[in-house]
């Protein structure tokens, strides 16, 4: 099959990133024989970067190619104005680049963005191509619950041609996947469909890296930017954004900075940085170490003991990448969301969730963790067993592109 993956933001395996959802799934349909042409953009979200100054097309492999969109405005910050732009014009640069190219098969489109996910769709109904829009975030109602309360009706009101289009995708795609039940049943709210047979969940499989070659040379560097490995580390790893909140981690590392035993990492960065270095300025048990390279995540994610899952109280993160990250680590997850998250949590054993509002609680949760090492032992062990049974790569990506053969006419 001739088949288009669309997503725009992922981290990239070509520049020694660690590969996601549409990294795995590009190499193991090209593996397999299938014609892949992955599109993203010039954009690195992560970093607020450029790779290319214009749209660029890479053959990555004899059945993996890849299109770079290109659009002149950056962002800073990940809840922007200039960020919807840069979404518009990336959209309308595919909508131009699409033409030239053999019409495939299938779309595979993640949501979002969602100006891209209405251009994918409206090409694939006109050119009769099944396209499949995988939901990924809860967008526009992110954007929806940033707004202040008395700006709330002004600002939906801004957002309506993304409500407009978000309509459009669900009501004219031909299947929606998600990586949870509950972002599946969200799709109802802008569908005026209702699901089917066709309709599915594929969770955020997860692909385990090769050991660490490099080891001894991140310890030493990590080493001299005062990271114990003998200690019991606690890791949060992820943008510093406004879904995020790590005040209450840091309050409860203000409160185990006694204990000599405990240090907490912060790997990442974004606009929250800079308060929440000023809230740990002085701490001597809480060490910031920046974005790493993946060999760097490999190293930290191989001496960690606690995962943090540190969201903001709300936020609509069912089953984001991070829980996945950790089970394959067989790191004990310590979360705040109260979705499906949570629900994983206790079904399998492998965390414990705390409310985002209760400082002590967060606390008494990390030190329950802390004081029971046979608890937090066999929480590892669990880990491991659950990510290899029902989370791995393979597992998951095998029964997604059983799901695309099937549309094979």
């Amino acid at each position: 099959m001739n088949i288009w993956l669309v997503m725009s933001g992922e981290p990239l395996a070509l520049y020694g990133e660690r590969p996601h959802r549409v990294g795995i799934l590009s190499q193991m349909l090209a593996d397999r024989g299938h014609q892949v042409t992955w599109w993203t953009t010039t954009f690195d979200h992560q970093k607020k970067e450029y790779l290319f100054d214009e749209t660029k097309n890479i053959k990555v492999s004899n059945n993996l190619d890849m299109v770079f969109l290109h659009s002149e405005t950056p962002y800073e910050r990940n809840i922007s104005i200039k960020r919807i732009i840069n979404h518009k014009k990336v959209a309308s640069e595919f909508s131009k680049k699409c033409l030239d190219k053999a019409k495939p098969d299938l779309i595979f489109c993640a949501y979002p963005t969602i100006d891209l996910a209405y251009e994918v769709t409206k090409f694939g109904k006109e050119n009769n191509i099944k396209t499949i829009i995988d939901i990924r975030d809860l967008w526009p109602d992110i954007f929806v619950d940033a707004i202040p309360k008395s700006f709330k009706p002004f600002g939906s009101f801004l957002l309506s041609p993304l409500i407009k289009k978000s309509k459009y995708i669900f009501s004219n795609c031909d299947a929606i996947t998600a990586v949870s039940q509950g972002y599946l049943n969200w799709s109802c709210k802008y569908s005026n469909r209702n699901l089917s047979d066709i309709d599915k969940v594929f969770p955020l499989g997860y692909k385990k890296s090769e050991s660490d070659k490099n080891t001894m040379v991140n310890y030493v560097h990590y080493h001299k930017i005062g990271i114990d490995k003998s200690k019991i580390i606690i890791w949060f790893v992820g943008t510093f954004g406004q879904t995020y909140d790590l005040l209450p981690i840091i309050s409860a590392a203000k409160k185990l900075e006694k204990n000599a035993n405990v240090q907490f990492v912060f790997t990442g960065d974004g606009e929250k940085s800079s308060e929440w270095k000023k809230a740990a300025e002085g701490l001597s048990n809480v060490i910031f170490t920046g974005w790493v390279d993946k060999e760097g995540l490999n190293f930290l994610s191989s001496i960690a003991s606690i995962g943090l899952m540190a969201y903001r109280k709300g936020a609509p993160q069912g089953l984001p990448n991070k829980i996945f990250e950790y089970l394959a680590s067989g790191i004990p997850i310590l979360s705040s969301l109260e979705t499906e998250t949570k629900d994983i949590l206790s079904k399998y054993e492998v965390g414990l969730t705390y409310d985002a509002l209760d400082y002590n609680d967060c606390i008494n949760k990390l030190d329950s963790l802390i004081s029971n090492t046979e608890k937090l032992s066999q929480m590892k062990s669990n880990a491991l067993s659950v990510f290899e049974k029902e989370f791995s790569a393979d597992i998951v990506y095998s029964n997604i592109i059983k799901y695309f053969e099937s549309f094979k006419e």
